[in-house]
């Protein structure tokens, strides 16, 4: 008696019974699973932009007339002439005088007992008129320089270590130059030396 099974014979009818299987599974989850609710993706950072008002003092800022256009040349007739088509003077010496950077040569930190004062300062600020522009604006502060003073208490060399506006950085640098100090002494002798010389611009003043 042949108990074997005969495979190839049974597996269309396995088929058929693993695709009904497939088919109840389906139909029972399609009936008994709740329905997913789809949500809107929002993303977890959200950066915030925030939009400020310019301060009166820069919205309301009048632009200078544009410079006048330069004369074509034209041949002088006499030295009378010449003498009279002459150009104007502008008033600015530049931040740096580069015949007084050849005579100081002190090294960057030099020891001294009494520090250099200044002697004129008030007076030197009496000759200088406060910046329009600036004024308009409403700017002050303070402009920190750097200076060169030899041992007769004269500035040889200008700096610019902090800016503040270019208007008053140019009045800062200008009149570092005609500022007088007392010597920098060392064992009772005067030394050339490198100050920090902070200039502080106030409208109240």
């Amino acid at each position: 008696m042949d108990n074997g099974v005969d495979l190839k014979k049974l597996y269309p009818f396995h088929m058929r019974i693993a695709l009904l299987l497939t088919l109840v599974i389906f139909i029972l989850g399609f009936m008994f699973i709740p329905e997913q609710e789809t949500r809107e993706y929002k993303p977890r950072i959200q950066r915030v932009i925030e939009v400020q008002k310019l301060p009166p003092q820069l919205r309301n800022i009048i632009k200078p007339p544009p410079p006048p256009k330069p004369k074509m040349p034209v041949a002088a007739e006499s030295d009378e002439e010449v003498e009279q088509e002459t150009i104007k003077e502008t008033g600015f010496t530049g931040y740096e005088r580069k015949e007084a950077e050849v005579e100081f040569n002190a090294p960057p930190f030099v020891p001294y007992e009494i520090a250099p004062k200044a002697l004129n300062l008030n007076e030197v600020k009496k000759r200088t008129a406060y910046p329009e522009s600036a004024k308009r604006l409403g700017i002050q502060g303070t402009v920190y320089l750097k200076l060169g003073v030899d041992k007769k208490g004269k500035v040889r060399k200008v700096i610019l270590v902090r800016s503040l506006y270019p208007a008053l950085d140019k009045i800062a640098l200008n009149m570092a130059w005609e500022i007088l100090f007392s010597p920098a002494m060392q064992r009772d002798q005067p030394v050339d030396v490198w100050i920090s010389f902070p200039y502080t611009f106030s409208l109240e003043d």
